[in-house]
C-alpha cells in the first residue's frame, strides 16, 4: 500500500481522494435514482389498475347505452336507433382495446370481451335483419305484404257482404204480401219506406259499380211498378195473384243478391284479423292456429258460394297469400325470438366479466399497494444505510490520504529538529522510485543526514587518528606506544568501514544512474521529469562522495598541522 501511495503524487492522491469520494456519492445518486425510477413504476402500476377500473366503468355504461338503443329499436322499429347501437358498439369495441393495451391481465379480459360484442354485434345485426324481414311497420316487410292482401280480402268481403240487403228485400216482400193479403194502406208505406231503406243502402254498399248500379235500376223498375199494383189492390183488392212487372223486379234484384252472397264473409275476414292483432300483440302461439282455422272456414264458405269462379279464385288467392305471409311472419317472429335471446345472453355475459376485471384490479391493486408500502420502507432504510456508509467511507478514504501526507511531513520536522538541535538518528522511510513529493523530501533530507553523517564521522575519525598519531609521536615509553598504537589501529579500522559504507554508497548510485540508462536504451528520446531528477541527485551524490575520499589525499601531517581545522562543509 505505502509503495502505491508513494507513486503518487500529492496532487493525485488529492483528486483521486476526491474521485473516490465522487465516486462513493455518484452511487448513492444512483441508488437514489433507482430508488426513484422504482417508485415511477410503482405508480405507474398503480396508474394502470386505476385506468382498468375506470375504462371497465366506461365499457359499463357504454354498454348500458348500447342496450338502451337496442331496446328502443325493438319497441319502436326505427332504423335511426339500429344505427345508434353499432355506433354505440364501435365506440365500446374502441374502449375494449384501450383496455387490452394497459397490462397481460386486461389483454386477456379485453379478448373476451371483444369476443362476447362481437357475437352480441353479429345477433343484433340478426335479429335488426329479421325484423327488416318481419316489417319495421305495418307496411313493409311481410306484415306489408299480408297486410296489403288481407286488406283487399276485406274490401272484396264487403263488397259480398249483402245480408243486410238481403234481409230488406225480404221484409219488402212480406210487406207487399201483408198488403195484397189485408188491404192495409200501413203496408204499402211501410215497402215505400223499405225501399228507400235499401236504395240508401245499395248507394252506400261497397258492392261493384256494375253491380250497384244494376241492382238499382232494378229496385227503381220495382219501385215505379209496385205503386199500381197498390192501387189495385187498395181499391179493389184485384192483385191478379200478387203478379206483375215489380215481381219480376223483385226476383232479379233476388238473383243478384244471391249470386254476390257469400254468408258472413266480412265477419269471418274480421275474426281472422283479430286473432292475427291477438297475435303481433302478445305472441301468444295460440292464436296463429286459430287463424289458420279462420282462414279454412272462409275457403270453405266461398267454395260453397253462388260466386262465379273467377271471383271464388280471386278470394281464395288472396287468402292463400295472407295466410302464407301471416305463417312466414310467424317463423319469423319465433326466429326473432331465438336471435334475441342470444343476443340477451351475450350481453348478459359482458357485465359480469367487466366486473370481474374490476374485482381481480382491486384485488391486485390492494397487493401491490402492501408490497410498494413494505419495498419503499426496504428502499428508505437501504439508502440511509447507504448514504452512512459513503460518509463513513468517505470520511475514512480523507483520513487516510490526510495521515499519507501528514505523518511523513511530521516525520520531516522531527528530523529537521534533530538536524537544527541535536544529532539525528533515524530517517524518513522513504520507497525508491516513488513520484510523491513527500517522498522526495523524505529521500533528500535522508541524503541530507546521511551527508551530515557522513562529514561528521569522517570528521571525527580524522581527528582522532591524528590525535592518535601524535600520541605515538609523543610516546616515550613502551607501554604509552602500545596503548597510541592500539587508538591508531581503531581509528584506521573505522576509516576503512566508513569507507566501505561509502563504496556501498557509490554502487547504489551507480545503479541508479544503470537503471535510469536502460529505460533510456528502451525508449530512447522518453527523458521523463523523475528520471532526470534521478540522474541529478545520483550525479550530486556521487561528488559528495568523492568530495569526502578527496580529503583522503590530504597528507598526515597537514591534517596533524591544523588539529583544529573545521570539516568540509556538506552539500546536497
Amino acid at each position: 500500500m505505502d509503495k502505491l501511495a508513494s507513486r503518487l503524487r500529492i496532487g493525485e492522491k488529492i483528486g483521486l481522494g476526491f474521485a473516490l469520494v465522487g465516486l462513493l456519492f455518484v452511487g448513492v445518486v444512483w441508488q437514489y435514482h433507482q430508488t426513484l425510477q422504482s417508485v415511477l413504476g410503482d405508480y405507474h402500476q398503480l396508474q394502470g389498475f386505476e385506468l382498468r377500473k375506470s375504462l371497465a366503468l366506461e365499457i359499463e355504461i357504454e354498454l348500458a347505452a348500447v342496450r338502451d338503443a337496442e331496446k328502443s329499436f325493438l319497441i319502436e322499429r326505427r332504423e335511426s336507433f339500429a344505427g345508434e347501437v353499432d355506433q354505440r358498439l364501435q365506440t365500446l369495441l374502441g374502449k375494449i382495446a384501450a383496455l387490452a393495451a394497459v397490462d397481460q391481465d386486461s389483454r386477456q379480459t379485453a379478448a373476451s370481451l371483444q369476443q362476447l360484442v362481437t357475437t352480441y354485434q353479429q345477433s343484433f345485426e340478426a335479429v335488426a335483419g329479421a325484423w327488416r324481414m318481419m316489417g319495421l311497420d305495418e307496411n313493409s316487410g311481410l306484415q306489408g305484404a299480408f297486410r296489403e292482401n288481407v286488406h283487399r280480402l276485406q274490401e272484396l268481403s264487403a263488397a259480398y257482404n249483402v245480408d243486410r240487403l238481403y234481409t230488406l228485400l225480404l221484409q219488402i216482400r212480406r210487406s207487399e204480401k201483408d198488403l195484397a193479403l189485408r188491404q192495409d194502406a200501413a203496408y204499402r208505406e211501410r215497402v215505400r219506406k223499405l225501399l228507400g231503406e235499401l236504395r240508401r243502402l245499395l248507394e252506400t254498399s261497397e258492392l261493384q259499380a256494375a253491380v250497384r248500379q244494376q241492382l238499382l235500376a232494378e229496385l227503381a223498375t220495382y219501385a215505379r211498378t209496385f205503386e199500381p199494383y197498390a192501387e189495385r189492390a187498395l181499391k179493389s183488392g184485384n192483385i191478379d195473384g200478387g203478379k206483375g212487372p215489380f215481381r219480376d223486379a223483385a226476383h232479379h234484384i233476388e238473383a243478384i243478391l244471391t249470386a254476390y252472397h257469400v254468408p258472413n264473409l266480412e265477419t269471418s275476414v274480421l275474426q281472422m284479423r283479430r286473432r292475427e292483432k291477438d297475435f303481433l300483440l302478445r305472441g301468444d302461439d295460440s292464436y296463429p292456429p286459430m287463424v289458420v282455422a279462420i282462414a279454412r272456414s272462409i275457403r270453405a264458405q266461398i267454395t260453397e258460394s253462388a260466386l262465379s269462379d273467377a271471383d271464388k279464385t280471386l278470394l281464395t288467392g288472396l287468402l292463400h297469400d295472407y295466410e302464407r305471409d301471416f305463417l312466414a311472419l310467424v317463423a319469423q317472429t319465433s326466429s326473432i325470438a331465438t336471435l334475441t335471446r342470444e343476443m340477451n345472453s351475450a350481453a348478459d355475459r359482458v357485465a359480469p366479466l367487466v366486473k370481474q376485471n374490476v374485482d381481480q384490479a382491486n384485488q391486485v391493486m390492494a397487493s401491490r399497494v402492501a408490497e410498494i408500502d413494505q419495498s419503499s420502507q426496504e428502499s428508505a432504510r437501504a439508502s440511509l444505510l447507504l448514504m452512512s456508509c459513503a460518509i463513513v467511507l468517505s470520511v475514512a478514504l480523507a483520513l487516510a490520504i490526510t495521515a499519507r501526507i501528514v505523518r511523513p511531513v511530521r516525520q520531516m520536522a522531527g528530523l529537521l529538529d534533530g538536524l537544527a538541535y541535536g544529532r539525528p538518528s533515524d530517517h524518513v522511510p522513504t520507497i525508491s522510485g516513488g513520484r510523491d513529493e513527500i517522498n522526495s523530501m523524505g529521500e533528500s533530507l535522508n541524503a541530507l543526514v546521511d551527508h551530515r553523517t557522513t562529514f561528521l564521522r569522517w570528521w571525527k575519525e580524522s581527528m582522532d587518528e591524528v590525535s592518535a598519531r601524535r600520541e605515538l609521536l609523543g610516546a616515550s615509553t613502551d607501554e604509552e606506544k602500545d596503548e597510541a598504537m592500539q587508538d591508531l589501529r581503531r581509528a584506521t579500522i573505522a576509516r576503512l568501514q566508513q569507507l566501505n559504507a561509502i563504496r556501498g554508497r557509490l554502487l547504489r548510485h551507480g545503479e541508479q544512474v544503470i537503471e535510469v540508462a536502460q529505460r533510456l536504451q528502451s525508449a530512447p528520446g522518453s527523458l521523463t521529469a523523475e528520471d532526470a531528477k534521478s540522474l541529478e541527485h545520483a550525479a550530486e551524490g556521487i561528488a559528495t562522495l568523492f568530495e569526502v575520499l578527496a580529503m583522503e589525499q590530504v597528507p598526515a601531517g597537514d591534517s596533524a598541522a591544523t588539529p583544529g581545522a573545521a570539516p568540509p562543509a556538506a552539500s546536497g
